[in-house]
């Protein structure tokens, strides 16, 4: 997930740009930035003109909440450890005061939250945005003194997700993958600034387009408060380095650090981008969340609500997330705020050629 850096188009020009692509042509261009392991969950979706977000100018997806056994259904299916993992962190007792406040800021002040997380697998912020949402409309949540309470249909009509477009290109269970998401909010469509989406047939104008169109209408959004953002950080996909592969970078390592890396596995998060610290410094408020779905080194640490007002406060926030990350994991976890020397060697490590 991330958004363009690209310069924005003249006015009106993004959605003519993608209202003039082939859908067909379009979704296939878009299926290619799916990787090989993004695991078993989610599966090929065929193209059909039926659909409107497989239309190219639809940028975002409205919710359809129908239940909370729903969202939890999905959530299960999707992470056999759902409950233990996710769901546990935020029923325990010192979140309580966080979700307190978070129903405040959202309800009362109109204000909006950004939860983020860091980015190891497609389907993380999902299963956050499902265990945050299960346990801000728990019937038996209450909050303030006067034991308010908040439903799913308000609360998904509050809560937005921004993913990957290549996500409308899946299925999950038998059921569109956007679909599941509309179960518990709106969701906005990015095309990633990857190497995998410059290797595929999009050209720069449809990402322009679309990222341009994204943006405007998640400004219309939050424009009018009490919204509640979750996106894994655009920049920060988790790369992991195998342990018999850190001898290959511990020379930068130990310059850039002053010390040579333990000998173990360790986990890179790459630098934010500038769309993204944007839409944080938009929002202001930030909810960080380290988040870790590997069996061996499960974690969900939720952070405190944080302002952000400048980009250094914003890769402060993915500095608390690596740290975090790695207190809970015991994998030696480091955020990259801008195309170091050693990112630059880990990629090249993972991805020769």
């Amino acid at each position: 997930m991330s958004t363009s850096d690209d310069p924005p188009i003249e006015e009106d020009d993004p959605r003519r740009v993608l209202a003039a692509a082939e859908p067909a042509s379009y979704f296939r261009s878009i299926a290619e930035l799916a990787r090989s392991d993004d695991g078993s969950v989610l599966q090929s979706l065929a193209f059909s003109r039926d659909l409107p977000y497989h239309h190219p100018e639809c940028v975002v997806v409205e919710p359809r909440p129908q239940g909370r056994d729903e969202v939890r259904l999905f959530s299960h299916a999707g992470y056999r450890d759902f409950e233990e993992v996710l769901g546990s962190a935020f029923a325990d007792a010192g979140v309580s005061h966080l979700l307190n406040d978070l129903h405040h800021r959202l309800i009362h002040d109109h204000g909006n939250v950004a939860l983020i997380t860091n980015h190891g697998q497609i389907i993380d912020i999902a299963l956050v945005m499902a265990a945050a949402t299960l346990a801000l409309t728990d019937p038996e949540q209450k909050f303030g003194i006067l034991d308010e309470h908040i439903t799913l249909s308000d609360l998904a009509h509050r809560s937005n997700v921004l993913v990957s477009r290549m996500v409308t290109t899946r299925q999950a269970f038998g059921v569109p993958a956007i679909e599941v998401l509309q179960h518990m909010c709106r969701v906005f469509l990015s095309v990633p600034q990857t190497n995998s989406r410059r290797r595929s047939r999009l050209t720069p104008e449809l990402v322009r387009a679309n990222n341009e169109l994204m943006r405007a209408a998640l400004a219309d959004q939050l424009a009018g408060g009490g919204q509640l953002l979750a996106m894994a950080a655009s920049g920060s996909q988790d790369i992991s380095l195998a342990a018999n592969l850190v001898q290959r970078v511990r020379a930068t390592w130990k310059q850039r650090r002053g010390e040579d890396p333990d000998p173990a596995p360790s986990l890179h998060l790459q630098p934010l981008y500038r769309g993204t610290i944007s839409m944080m410094l938009d929002v202001r408020d930030i909810l960080p969340i380290a988040i870790s779905l590997d069996p061996a080194h499960p974690a969900c640490e939720i952070g405190a609500i944080t302002r952000v007002r400048d980009s250094d406060d914003c890769h402060q926030v993915m500095e608390w997330i690596a740290a975090a990350h790695g207190a809970k994991t015991g994998i030696n976890t480091v955020y990259h705020r801008h195309e170091d020397a050693l990112l630059t060697q880990v990629r090249a490590v993972l991805r020769p050629g």
